[in-house]
């Protein structure tokens, strides 16, 4: 084999290879995007195929235009979520235009429009009907979105994302989904894999579903959705609920926030059995702080978007442990048996008895001292794991 056909069929290799994760990345990236879809028609239900129309996005400043089919149908797929507007124009016909359209992550919004005969400088222009966008009517597939004012203002424990999980029909608090198993889920970010298949199961990041190798953020997540059953093909795996996250992205326009959430001791409720046994409410300290900054970079072409959260806890936890009784600290020690006469019951050997005893070291004064004042600082009040 020459030198020259060694080379050509390596760099064939190199190039099918190359080939083959540009498409695997493009059918992975169909989760955790939105399509829009609709019927054109005229004021009598005809279907009118020709027309033209144009999808914009005016956050962003994304365009992309489609000709409707012979039965009026068209089509904008795999796009990213957010509002759109929609402007539709054909020969004989107002033009229509259909603005702030919700494009949910892993969803189909449906938007049917009728065109009026006439003067085709005239514009007609009607605001989306939201429950539209809503209502699933292209699929099997059950469950919900949340949109940004749900991730920001629904209370979370730590403003953790994943939390929201629980509040779907068929899901447990420990995350279990239609009867799978909580470690069973299927997590992607913006159409990536992000589960941590190393340890998976319950972990601080994500209480209620699989792991995650990415920290999840309030601020940082633009809309996600969580279909509980019956998924479809393109979201891939896992017997669990299938999670698609959509993070924030820049605009045309500069936006920030900032936050801070401070929990003290004072608002923590105690639990029963502390009560119960007379121990006080373990302390707690929690903030939780960050912000966010996004705009444009350059103007319907590049964005950005930065974030950070930041956690300080001090955190006290109550737990039983075998402490000293008050004997001990008075230098005594406590014991059923049976003295030398007979008698049973409990006996005690006072410090006296137990110097004879042990008359070749005698008890440590300083042992005592400690014993004591550990039985003044722990006092026995559990009896669950025996005496000491």
């Amino acid at each position: 084999m020459s030198f020259k056909t060694l080379q050509a069929k390596i760099f064939l290799t190199l190039f099918v290879m190359l080939v083959s994760t540009f498409l695997g990345g493009s059918i992975n990236a169909q989760s955790g995007t939105s399509n829009i879809t609709g019927a054109v028609k005229d004021q009598q239900g005809a279907a009118i195929p020709g027309a033209t129309v144009k999808l914009t996005n005016p956050e962003t400043g994304f365009t992309r235009n489609s000709i409707t089919s012979d039965d009026g149908v068209f089509t904008f797929p795999s796009i990213s979520p957010g509002k759109y507007n929609i402007e539709i124009t054909a020969g004989n016909f107002k033009t229509s235009i259909i603005r702030d359209i919700d494009a949910r992550v892993d969803n189909t919004s449906t938007q049917d429009v009728t065109l009026q005969t006439g003067d085709v400088s005239a514009v007609v222009d009607v605001t989306a009907n939201s429950i539209d966008s809503i209502v699933n009517t292209q699929d099997a597939s059950l469950g919900n979105n949340f949109v940004p004012q749900q991730i920001q203002n629904l209370p979370t424990d730590l403003r953790r994302v994943a939390d929201l999980l629980t509040l779907q029909p068929g899901v447990t608090r420990e995350g279990y989904v239609a009867g799978s198993r909580s470690d069973q889920s299927n997590v992607t970010l913006d159409g990536v894999d992000i589960n941590d298949q190393q340890t998976g199961g319950r972990v601080d990041q994500f209480q209620t579903t699989q792991g995650t190798v990415l920290r999840l953020t309030s601020e940082a997540v633009e809309e996600f959705r969580i279909t509980t059953t019956n998924p479809n093909a393109n979201q891939g795996r896992s017997s669990g609920a299938q999670i698609s996250l959509v993070s924030k992205s820049g605009t045309n326009n500069f936006h920030g926030a900032a936050f801070y959430f401070y929990r003290p001791t004072a608002f923590s409720a105690n639990n029963f059995f502390n009560n119960l046994a007379g121990v006080e409410r373990p302390s707690l300290a929690r903030d939780v702080f960050g912000g966010a900054i996004s705009g444009p970079i350059k103007k319907d072409k590049l964005f950005f978007f930065y974030t950070y959260e930041g956690q300080r806890e001090q955190k006290s936890i109550s737990v039983v442990r075998e402490v000293p009784l008050a004997h001990l600290g008075q230098g005594q020690i406590k014991f059923s048996g049976t003295d030398p006469n007979g008698n049973s019951g409990l006996l005690t050997l006072d410090t006296a008895t137990l110097n004879s005893i042990y008359s070749g070291v005698g008890i440590n004064p300083a042992a005592v001292a400690a014993l004591a004042d550990a039985v003044r600082r722990y006092p026995a009040n559990d009896t669950s794991i025996g005496e000491a």
